[in-house]
């Protein structure tokens, strides 16, 4: 299998995978797997925006291990969830929401995702809908799921109050990270007309979107989900809003641990599907809304201000579940090799497993690349753009492992953790 953008697909090849539409009823595909693609089918995908397409490839079968179709139709369910959420939001302040339908639809993922563990990552979009809103409620509240999955030793740890049989379902978590800009669909025109002109984050107008939401959503859900939708622009830091008054202090945003765990959650997957499609924050290039290689927006969030905004443990956890080369991805490296990642490890994402791609007719396929044992290899592109300056490796061992923290904590190694929540 390979993962191949639109504008790389070509009549003949052959899709490994079925093409899902989001618009349309709960699990509709466009195309089922095993269709070769005609000219006229391509451009019909083009025009509906579909981002990408898992094709067959000779010598490429490993990559179909990360790659679920039950995973990836509950997704569309999801998105179509999405979907219906905000045509119904935009009904007015009394508009029904169906949280029993979003529930149900985040329960499937969950599962399919516990079924399927080496499918549970994050390797590209689904489908690009059209409405921007869709698509970033849907990714947002796959990879809150996710992310939430990965955490369920920080999600014990952080609350400490709650029986342990509920403190690491992470249902609501999911749905929470959906619905997290539902307010939005309460603004006035001309406020959403500055927002998606400008994405100034400091806009007090704007701003108001996540009260709305928390009204929309406040007694659907448990209160931690609908906190968490109240705070999702609540920061690390302490920038950020809403702005809480603090006795004999300045009025500021929370900052920390006072910060619930899944805000902190849906902060960082917020940030990433932002960043991810460049529209995003002011100062940011607006481009042309389209997706970057992971490794572009995760080299980004390290860097200010992004870094100062986000709990380090869940950021180390969206390392973990949202690779920087996703499995499928063609790449070309430093010596001129193009190929194809089929495997990475977390503790060290830049360097993954590479095998060579020779010419798609051909049944044969070239050497693999272990860039974690030839470290004078290194990747310079990744599906047609330069990401020299993009990789990252770890300074020190096990600094962004996942699974070194969390043995860490078992062994009592509490420093490797934020304070404690009050």
């Amino acid at each position: 299998m390979l993962r191949v953008q639109m504008s790389q697909a070509k009549p003949g090849m052959v899709l490994a995978q079925p093409v899902f539409h989001p618009r349309s009823a709960a699990e509709t595909v466009l195309l089922r797997a095993e269709v070769t693609l005609k000219e006229t089918t391509i451009d019909r995908l083009s025009e509906m925006k579909v981002p990408e397409l898992w094709i067959h490839y000779p010598g490429m079968e490993m990559v179909g291990e990360f790659i679920s179709p039950k995973i990836m139709a509950s997704r569309a369910l999801v998105a179509n969830d999405v979907s219906k959420a905000f045509i119904d939001a935009s009904k007015g302040a009394h508009a029904k929401l169906d949280f029993q339908q979003y529930k149900t639809s985040m329960s499937k993922l969950l599962t399919n995702l516990i079924d399927d563990p080496k499918s549970a990552m994050f390797v590209g979009e689904l489908v690009d809908s059209g409405a921007p809103a869709v698509r970033h409620g849907a990714n947002v509240g796959f990879l809150s799921l996710l992310l939430g999955m990965r955490l369920g030793f920080y999600l014990m740890r952080e609350r400490k109050y709650v029986p342990s049989r509920f403190s690491r379902d992470v249902t609501n978590l999911g749905v929470a990270g959906m619905l997290h800009d539902i307010g939005m669909n309460q603004l006035d025109d001309e406020v959403m007309k500055r927002w998606n002109t400008h994405h100034d984050p400091s806009d007090t107008a704007w701003q108001k979107h996540v009260e709305l939401g928390y009204q929309a959503v406040r007694g659907s859900l448990r209160a931690s989900a609908s906190s968490a939708v109240l705070h999702h622009h609540q920061h690390y830091d302490g920038t950020g809003f809403p702005i809480k008054e603090r006795e004999g202090q300045d009025p500021s945003g929370l900052f920390g641990n006072e910060i619930h765990i899944f805000a902190r959650i849906i902060c960082v997957a917020d940030i990433f599907d932002r960043l991810n499609h460049k529209a995003s924050f002011v100062g940011e290039d607006p481009g042309d809304g389209l997706s970057k290689p992971a490794v572009c927006t995760l080299k980004k969030m390290m860097g200010k201000p992004y870094g100062d905004w986000l709990d380090p443990i869940v950021f180390k956890a969206l390392l973990a579940v949202c690779p920087a080369y996703p499995p499928g991805t063609m790449v070309r490296l430093s010596n001129g090799v193009k190929g194809v990642v089929t495997d990475w490890d977390p503790a060290d994402p830049c360097r993954p497993q590479v095998h060579e791609l020779s010419h798609f007719e051909d049944e044969k396929y070239g050497g693999v690349y272990q860039l974690k044992e030839d470290r004078s290899i290194t990747i310079d592109q990744c599906n047609g753009v330069d990401v020299r300056k993009d990789n990252f490796y770890p300074v020190t061992k096990g600094q962004f492992d996942l699974r070194v923290l969390q043995r860490n904590l078992s062994n009592g190694l509490h420093h490797y953790l934020p304070d404690e929540a009050a």
